[in-house]
């Protein structure tokens, strides 16, 4: 087989190991014997390579009919020529052929040794990438052959340049169509390696503006994410770093947030109560601030109720038969309710 100009040296000594499986009668009979190659078997072989994306073995090929080791080698070499297959080692004389489409190997078209061997050794950084010298380091190239090569594949999209928070201003090197890792890009907070401010502080006027037209009723941090989810952004933060969101929120006494019994935040606008609210309130007794709970439509009052450990379902003091819980469910405060409250907070005067 002739070497092929400008493949990389791992293909090279992919094909070098095809080679040394065939030694024996095999290879022995195709040194005197030309095997006849046809354009049909090039496709056909292709075709099989591509049905099966995730890669075929020498084992794959022959119980798919490629038992003639000699026309998979011939193949083989030739779509390695035209840049539509690549071949990896797997294990020791063992071989994966890998379809590339046809998109991807117009991309590879007319590379040089220098820039496959740059590709692969940014492929293999994976999510992580590489930097300017760690990637001169590993090829051996000079400053100015990295360079080149690495604008040449930028320029072919087959890799990009990605700013890491790691480091001011310094950049990494990984595929196209590869996601960053969040110890690069920071994750949904930070932009092209820069804290996303503007994208934070529009994600809270949104928040904001949501909640302003659920007419003061509770939201919950489910209902907040479908909302955001629906928005126009560079990115879709998740349940968890919204709550972060909401927490700035409640943090500049913008909302009201507590936890449901089911675990879930449940939050509400400051000002829609009609009841003023103290961020360091909250960490003081009630007899001191004088201030009742801060909404009775996010007060359980089971949790408050002096009776709660003699409350049966169908007992005497039972969920059904209590005028604080038929309030509650009616989001309408009551005398009972007021009372009940009140005593909470001498309980916890005492307490104190």
């Amino acid at each position: 087989l002739k070497p092929l100009s400008g493949w990389p040296e791992p293909s090279s000594s992919a094909l070098a190991l095809v080679v040394t499986s065939l030694e024996g009668p095999l290879s022995a009979g195709c040194a005197n014997m030309e095997v006849q190659l046809h354009g049909q078997d090039v496709e056909a072989f292709y075709r099989f390579c591509l049905d099966n994306p995730q890669g075929v073995t020498n084992e794959s090929l022959r119980q798919g009919g490629w038992a003639d080791q000699a026309m998979v080698l011939r193949v083989a070499n030739e779509l390695l020529s035209q840049g539509r297959l690549s071949i990896t080692q797997i294990s020791p004389g063992q071989l994966m052929y890998q379809a590339i489409d046809s998109h991807t190997a117009a991309k590879f078209r007319g590379l040089e040794r220098e820039h496959m061997l740059v590709f692969q050794t940014i492929e293999k950084a994976g999510d992580k990438g590489v930097w300017g010298k760690g990637l001169r380091d590993q090829t051996g190239l000079q400053q100015h052959t990295c360079a080149k090569v690495t604008k040449e594949l930028i320029r072919r999209q087959l890799v990009k340049e990605v700013k890491s928070v790691q480091g001011r201003g310094r950049k990494v090197f990984m595929k196209w169509d590869v996601e960053p890792n969040k110890s690069i890009s920071g994750g949904t907070w930070y932009q092209d390696g820069e804290f996303a401010t503007s994208w934070i502080e529009s994600l809270r006027e949104r928040c904001l503006q949501y909640m302003e037209g659920q007419q003061s009723r509770t939201v919950t941090s489910e209902d907040l994410h479908l909302y955001i989810q629906q928005q126009p952004g560079p990115s879709i933060p998740t349940q968890e770093e919204l709550q972060l969101i909401m927490r700035s929120l409640e943090l500049e006494e913008k909302v009201h947030a507590v936890q449901s019994v089911s675990g879930q935040m449940v939050y509400v606008l400051r000002g829609g109560t009609g009841i003023g609210f103290d961020t360091f309130a909250g960490r003081l007794p009630k007899f001191l601030t004088g201030l009742q709970e801060a909404s009775h439509s996010l007060t359980v009052p089971c949790l408050l109720c002096p009776l709660q450990g003699e409350c049966r379902v169908g007992g005497r003091i039972s969920p059904e038969s209590c005028e604080y819980m038929d309030a509650w469910l009616r989001k309408k405060p009551s005398a009972a309710e007021a009372s009940s409250v009140a005593q909470a907070s001498n309980d916890r005067m005492n307490d104190w």
